[in-house]
């Protein structure tokens, strides 16, 4: 009873720091307002400190605009040099951009020294901790992609720090980060508890909605949705075929355009750069089947631990995905997931019409994913966070 009257009265505060394009349309823009409401779930009072930047893979809408007035969530903008957004900086070779970007990070994380007495600091971003993490008492640092030179030298410096604890969103980043550290955890993503859908689905054998929400390419690696879309063109059945994609950037929606005037006129399709977020588990819950056909990159193979994925599966949706390492390792979740080999579209064709045509299994994946997303809520997630870094000591 005190514990519960105790966690009632004190609010612990966090930082969420990112150096990153913010509101934007990438999953990672998604991902963090997720993370900030897990926390607010679990009684802490939220600021996310974002730089100002000036390029075209921002949105113009402000945070509060795009995501909407969030309770005990704070946007709070910091200037910042966006040396991303100079044409100087767009024709200079790659070890020059990334010497360039990390030396602005560090420049601009010392600016977070004017905290407003928050005593966690959260960022997928190592270089900003190292700098800022003297100022806060907790430092929680989650791996999103591979480290390489400057970033790596921040992660071995933060592991000697005792009041850090770091987490891996897939088995490989985890593997990295526990070698010669103990203060970490491997937590797969998770998914927003509005997600979950209380409907029971509707299901249709004549009538089939496929559909892709989310970013065509990462880091200019193609996520193979085309390729997907190609197949599904040539598909023989006499399901009516409804597919939206949404998402972008604009040159990859061109080349779907593109290929979908050239295409078979017996399927209708939806091709849009990107919905209101208000409005993406509406559409998720659309959808008859979800396909997530991304590629055996290192990134997405190594790192990429897909909140399309839970979100299609709290919404109920079957999902058919590739069967890359991170991907594939989430089958102890015993999610409604279908896997093909990933790159072979052939083998996509297959299992895809399969999923089509048979009306029970769809039923089946469907009640599989309501039954167990449970256990993958943000709140869930964050709630496992601050325990562990409530443990950890300076």
């Amino acid at each position: 009873m005190e514990e519960r009257l105790s966690k009632l009265i004190k609010r612990d505060s966090i930082a969420m720091v990112l150096y990153a394009r913010f509101p934007s349309e990438m999953a990672y823009s998604h991902h963090i307002i997720q993370v900030a409401k897990g926390f607010v779930e679990n009684n802490c009072d939220v600021n996310i400190y974002y730089p100002k930047t000036y390029n075209k893979k921002t949105l113009k809408e402000t945070p509060e605009e795009y995501y909407g007035n969030l309770t005990n969530i704070r946007f709070i903008q910091i200037n910042n040099v966006d040396i991303t957004s100079f044409k100087i900086y767009e024709i200079s070779p790659n070890f020059v951009k990334k010497f360039l970007f990390s030396l602005n990070t560090f420049i601009w994380a010392k600016k977070l020294k004017q905290n407003r007495n928050e005593n966690f600091i959260w960022s997928t971003n190592p270089n900003i901790l190292v700098i800022a993490k003297k100022y806060f008492k907790h430092v929680i640092y989650e791996k999103h992609g591979q480290a390489k030179y400057i970033q790596k030298l921040s992660i071995s410096i933060l592991k000697k720090s005792k009041n850090t604890l770091m987490i891996g969103v897939t088995e490989f980043a985890f593997n990295e980060l526990s070698k010669d550290f103990n203060n970490a955890l491997y937590l797969t993503n998770g998914v927003d508890k509005n997600f979950i859908s209380q409907k029971e689905k509707v299901l249709s054998s004549n009538h089939v909605t496929i559909g892709y929400i989310g970013m065509l390419e990462t880091y200019g690696v193609d996520k193979g949705v085309l390729n997907s879309i190609k197949e599904i063109d040539k598909l023989s059945i006499t399901t009516k075929l409804n597919i939206e994609v949404i998402g972008g950037p604009e040159n990859k929606l061109n080349e779907l355009r593109d290929f979908i005037k050239t295409g078979s006129q017996d399927k209708n399709y939806l091709v849009k750069s990107s919905i209101p977020h208000s409005e993406v588990s509406e559409v998720l819950r659309s959808f008859d089947i979800g396909i997530v056909p991304y590629p055996n990159d290192s990134h997405m193979n190594k790192y990429a631990s897909p909140m399309k994925i839970f979100e299609m599966a709290a919404c109920g949706v079957p999902i058919l995905a590739s069967d890359i390492k991170s991907h594939k390792e989430l089958e102890k979740f015993n999610l409604g997931i279908v896997y093909f080999k990933n790159g072979n579209f052939s083998d996509f064709s297959l299992k895809l019409q399969e999923l089509i045509l048979d009306a029970d299994l769809r039923k089946k994946l469907t009640e599989l994913s309501k039954k167990n997303i449970v256990n993958l809520s943000w709140d869930k997630r964050m709630e496992t966070v601050l325990t562990s870094a409530r443990s950890s000591t300076g």
